[in-house]
């Protein structure tokens, strides 16, 4: 048994990342809870109840971009290793940049479930871990792609990824100085009993450079699911098999009075996984032949 297409793997992150988007934003709108030119995407998901769906579809999409970087890792030991027999620090580099894409998934759960209204610096972390650790394995990503080409996918893809990695990097640098540095809110703003968010108007103080700043979070998530999409490409022609559970059976036998059957019972070997030796269940009697423990001994070969 396993997944013989693997590219919806992929595929579920975008769906996921871009419902938890556009589902919050249309509901923030419709509810009056957010101004409706480009809010920042944070601010959609802040009030309930868009807050519970953009949580719930954001875990999702992290959990399934946590299996696409684990995915990403195999097929490049299956292209260096495993095919071509490749000895180097390419192994190492590889598991580096698992790590670094696990903190990327695991800061975009914390931006879904940190409300900046309620643990801000929490969730300013989770998006700085999914947008900065993001950008760093993009970008190690995409130099293995070129190394990797054409063998699993053709130049254009690896040319395709290079352009989102740049235009990444230029919304990324863009929002963090035209969003909270140069684009924050009036500091006399109070938030009413409601929670309410500060709504921007083109009359606010700041207002273009806080447009700079919502415009470049929206284009540099859609850069980033993008990005992950194009691993569809590569791995449409892979699949994987399900882990293999091994059981080891255990007695635990101790030792007592009785005396053992001089006569040996049926006994059950079994083999233990990176031992050389066996096991040999052996019953233990007392004097009138009824069996009272089991006896586990080692036997080596």
């Amino acid at each position: 048994m396993g997944l013989s297409k693997v590219w919806i793997i992929p595929l579920c992150s975008f769906v996921f990342s871009a419902a938890a988007f556009f589902s919050s934003y249309l509901i923030a709108v419709y509810l009056g809870h957010v101004t409706k030119f480009l809010p920042y995407i944070s601010d959609n998901g802040t009030l309930p109840p868009e807050s519970c769906i953009f949580g719930q579809l954001l875990n999702l999409a992290a959990l399934f971009l946590a299996c696409t970087v684990y995915l990403r890792h195999r097929q490049i030991v299956e292209f260096y290793w495993h095919r071509f027999k490749q000895v180097g620090r390419w192994r190492t580099i590889s598991c580096v940049l698992l790590w670094i894409g696990y903190m990327s998934a695991f800061g975009v759960s914390m931006v879904a479930n940190f409300q900046e209204n309620n643990v801000i610096i929490v969730h300013y972390t989770g998006a700085l871990m999914s947008f900065g650790c993001g950008l760093i394995y993009t970008w190690a990503q995409t130099v293995l792609s070129y190394n990797m080409n054409p063998k699993l996918a053709k130049p254009m893809v690896s040319h395709c990824r290079l352009f989102l990695n740049i235009m990444s990097t230029v919304f990324f640098v863009s929002m963090v100085i035209f969003g909270p540095i140069l684009g924050q809110q009036p500091n006399d703003f109070i938030p009413d009993e409601q929670g309410e968010l500060y709504k921007w108007t083109p009359e606010s103080p700041r207002y273009v450079e806080h447009m700079i700043g919502t415009t470049s979070e929206w284009l540099l998530a859609i850069c980033f699911q993008l990005y992950i999409l194009s691993f569809a490409i590569e791995l449409r022609h892979a699949y994987c098999h399900a882990p293999k559970l091994k059981l080891v059976a255990f007695y635990d036998g101790t030792e007592s009075d009785s005396t053992i059957s001089t006569t040996v019972p049926s006994s059950i070997p079994y083999a233990v996984p990176g031992m050389n030796m066996n096991h040999m269940l052996y019953s233990v009697s007392d004097q009138n032949g009824i069996q009272e423990e089991s006896v586990v001994v080692k036997v080596k070969f």
